[in-house]
């Protein structure tokens, strides 16, 4: 049976756990302590149908001294429900209101867990609500956020989060490139990444490659129309098998780099961050590396799967629900998937290319958020550097 909240003004509202628990932290608990009294309050009216507002917050107060004592209780305020009362940050001459879920994705960024972020914006939005500071700039905002992390966690994390934060800012764009074969999850991945870096330009080469493929056809450039796992069609015959699509594969992306290169040289002229993915990226991420960063923050990575079955099943599960991306197509192809996978990772290594193993996602996200804003600022520090 659902609970509902009668107000003073006898509005009626269901009773939501994670909207009391964030009262609560208004009031001034932790993340975790209010989610466990908002489970408790639940608990308690689970035979009811209706509570009054002023019943809840008497059976709320006699519950967290229940389960964290009277001394608690009294530092906290007295308010539990709205008040429609909203924080704005501004910057310069735009206002906008404060968002917990946007200052959680932007401190992610310094390689924090998104629950440890998460609280440091909840914790944050309950001290300026306690002060009664409805009026904050993007700066002072940036500084407490950067203290608490120094103080709580580490001083290099909070240098991170410094510099991930300000990516805007920076003297130069940031061009990530997010290589590595078929079914490695690289699509996923830099979506979320730009999420958490605030970058709004993803670019794939499979688009570059289909938009080259209008302007060269097939009786031209015949190796851009067949598939990577199918690059060995029209290789010479005295090749071996394998060599043959390894070098249909590198013929394949040279030709696909053309038009990379060109993305990135104008998102460079533009100042514009942008992440780049796909299988065709090894001669840009190759080119990156020698290059430095002269024009821009260049970071090549390379997501592997090394676990062979694991990559199997990652082609299973893109199957379901969706007719452009059928399995048979790539459980058919997987031995040359798997050849160009372990070439992939091979060249990378060689050339100095970072290989993350994207076995878990979570883990691989965190991974990748800490190796990119550490790159990120041992190429800021160089070119510091280099300047003085």
């Amino acid at each position: 049976m659902p609970l509902e909240i009668i107000r003073q003004d006898n509005s009626k509202h269901p009773f939501m756990r994670g909207m009391l628990a964030h009262k609560l932290i208004q009031r001034g608990l932790s993340f975790d302590q209010a989610y466990q009294i908002s489970k408790d309050a639940r608990s308690f009216f689970q035979e009811q149908a209706e509570v009054s507002s002023d019943s809840l917050m008497q059976a709320v107060d006699e519950l967290i001294v229940n389960r964290y004592g009277k001394e608690l209780l009294k530092g906290l305020n007295l308010e539990l429900f709205p008040t429609g009362k909203q924080i704005c940050v501004f910057r310069r001459n735009a206002t906008a209101p404060f968002s917990k879920g946007l200052l959680t994705q932007s401190i992610t960024a310094s390689g924090l867990k998104p629950e440890e972020a998460f609280q440091i914006a909840f914790d944050l939005e309950a001290k300026l609500m306690k002060k009664d500071i409805l009026r904050i700039s993007k700066k002072k905002l940036f500084d407490e956020v950067f203290a608490t992390i120094k103080k709580k966690h580490d001083p290099h994390i909070a240098d991170l989060y410094k510099l991930a934060s300000r990516l805007d800012e920076l003297d130069r764009p940031v061009i990530i490139y997010l290589g590595g074969a078929s079914g490695t999850g690289k699509s996923v991945m830099s979506t979320f990444l730009a999420g958490r870096l605030g970058i709004n330009k993803i670019t794939g080469t499979d688009t570059i490659r289909e938009i080259m493929r209008l302007v060269f056809k097939r009786d031209l450039l015949p190796s851009l129309h067949n598939s990577s796992s199918k690059a060995g069609t029209g290789m010479p015959k005295n090749l071996g098998q394998n060599d043959r699509l390894i070098s249909g594969f590198c013929l394949q992306a040279q030709q696909v780099s053309v038009g990379v290169k060109a993305v990135v040289d104008r998102a460079v002229k533009e100042r514009t961050s942008m992440i780049i993915e796909g299988i065709h990226l090894l001669p840009n991420m190759e080119q990156a590396i020698k290059e430095g960063c002269k024009r821009a923050y260049h970071i090549p990575i390379t997501l592997s799967l090394m676990n062979e079955k694991h990559h199997k099943d990652r082609f299973l599960e893109r199957g379901k629900g969706n007719e452009l991306r059928k399995k048979e197509v790539y459980l058919r192809s997987f031995e040359n998937i798997r050849a160009i996978h372990e070439f992939f990772n091979l060249e990378s290594e060689d050339n100095e290319i970072e290989v993350v193993d994207n076995e878990d996602f979570d883990e691989t996200t965190n991974t990748l958020m800490q190796l990119i804003i550490n790159t990120l600022q041992e190429q800021v520090k160089s070119t510091k550097s280099s300047k003085s």
